[in-house]
């Protein structure tokens, strides 16, 4: 790809993701009870997804140094819905689990999360629907194969 296209793709796609989150996400609210917000959710998400996962890994995933993901976890593990426990091969590195508490915490939140997501949908006609469902689906497929992990 040349230099003018490249700088058109990484113009387009700072710009769409705060699009997405605004458009087809729900705001905030939906965790205000738990003063949790979208950033704790997809934390969530990760440990659920490894079962459990060093705090640094956790932290590239999320693109998050440390500091700003300390006060994350500190947040989750007060509500209990994650646990730091340290390896016992080596105390220095601690892996988050996901507790019982937040894995029924979390199918609440993503069964909210994905009602709201349709509702925004139904305001597309079914050729725009479509449209997104390939774009989407295309755009999961490249991000795949740059596996930058």
């Amino acid at each position: 790809m040349d230099q003018k296209n490249t700088d058109k793709l990484v113009a387009n796609l700072l710009s769409i993701f705060p699009l997405m989150n605004k458009k087809l996400f729900p705001p905030v609210q939906v965790f205000h009870d738990n003063e949790l917000n979208h950033t704790h959710f997809f934390l969530l998400k990760i440990v659920e997804e490894f079962g459990q996962i060093r705090t640094s890994d956790l932290g590239k995933k999320l693109a998050i140094k440390k500091s700003n993901l300390t006060p994350l976890i500190n947040k989750l593990i007060v509500k209990e819905l994650v646990t730091r426990e340290k390896a016992a091969e080596d105390r220095r590195v601690i892996f988050i689990k996901l507790t019982s508490k937040g894995g029924e915490f979390l199918a609440n939140r993503e069964e909210v999360l994905k009602e709201e997501i349709k509702r925004r949908l139904t305001r597309l006609q079914d050729s725009e629907a479509d449209k997104l469902f390939e774009a989407v689906a295309q755009l999961e497929g490249v991000l795949k194969k740059l596996n930058l992990d």
